[in-house]
């Protein structure tokens, strides 16, 4: 009988052993450097400077492909994406005006749809011979374009933007969510501010239509 019971022990401790191993494998391999090719998407936020400056915060996508077996040459594919007004005169419609006592409300709708900025194809890189993570991107008179990659974090540093790989929770869809949300964050800080500054103060109530019709349409 305790023949058995050390026999059941060490079957157990050996199955507890494999399954250690196993996953320190799987780690090793989830862990390996993927290298530079493949989808990429970056996107660094829309802030209330961006509304006061009329500045854009472009959703960027990236496709980098090898173009030779030793991996030294590469060409990208590179799209930019933001929301536009699509009304005539390319700002909020200003729907109502009223005054609420001393307050003044102005009712804005913020119609607008995300676009296509900046597309770029076949965008020629050479690797580095001392370090092939490095990659001269052949594109002039635009400054940041050595695309960087960094194998510890699987990331890409390119015109200063930090591309992740797109997956099924970093894609077009959710920066764009994420865009949206923070166009309306800093869009409301930046009229309340206006606001509170007017004479008569103001009161600006605002809705926001966005239509994502492209990104549909790149599912196609």
């Amino acid at each position: 009988m305790l023949k058995r019971i050390l026999q059941y022990i060490s079957l157990c401790i050996a199955l507890v052993s494999l399954l250690i191993l196993a996953g320190c494998s799987s780690n090793n391999a989830s862990s390996q450097s993927k290298g530079p090719e493949g989808e990429w998407i970056a996107y660094s936020g829309y802030t209330v400077q961006n509304v006061v400056s009329a500045v854009d915060s472009p959703i960027f996508t990236m496709k980098l492909m090898a173009r030779n077996d030793v991996k030294t040459i590469y060409t990208a594919n590179l799209t930019a994406y933001n929301y536009q007004y699509t009304t005539p005169e390319k700002r909020p419609v200003i729907e109502s005006t009223q005054m609420v006592g001393d307050i003044k409300e102005v009712r804005l709708n913020y119609i607008t749809a995300l676009t296509i900025v900046m597309s770029a194809n076949d965008i020629v890189g050479n690797a580095e011979s001392s370090n092939p993570n490095t990659i001269k991107m052949d594109i002039t008179g635009t400054p940041n374009t050595e695309l960087i990659y960094d194998s510890k974090t699987d990331t890409i540093t390119f015109m200063n933007q930090t591309f992740k790989r797109v997956s099924d929770t970093n894609n077009l869809q959710t920066l764009a969510d994420a865009y949206k949300k923070d166009l309306q964050v800093a869009s409301n800080k930046y009229l309340e501010d206006i606001g509170n500054a007017a004479n008569p103060k103001t009161k600006f109530i605002t809705t926001y239509s966005f239509d994502d019709a492209i990104i549909k349409d790149n599912k196609k």
